[in-house]
C-alpha cells in the first residue's frame, strides 16, 4: 500500500487482468483502485490487479 500512496497524483499503468490501463492514480483502498482515465474514471477491483507502476514518459 506503501507504493500506491508514493503513487498517488502520478501517471501510472495498472496492470489487470492481463490488461494495461494507463491514468492518473487518484486513489486505492484495500478492495480498489481509483483511475482517472484520459476519457473516464476506472475503479479496478484490488483482487485481479497485478502491478502498478509508474508510466513511462510515453504514453499512448
Amino acid at each position: 500500500m506503501d507504493q500506491l500512496q508514493r503513487l498517488q497524483g502520478k501517471q501510472v499503468e495498472v496492470v489487470y487482468q492481463g490488461i494495461v490501463y494507463r491514468g492518473t492514480l487518484v486513489g486505492a483502498s484495500e478492495s480498489e483502485v481509483y483511475l482517472q482515465t484520459l476519457n473516464d474514471w476506472v475503479t479496478l477491483p484490488m483482487e485481479d490487479v497485478t502491478d502498478v507502476r509508474e508510466a513511462s514518459g510515453n504514453g499512448a
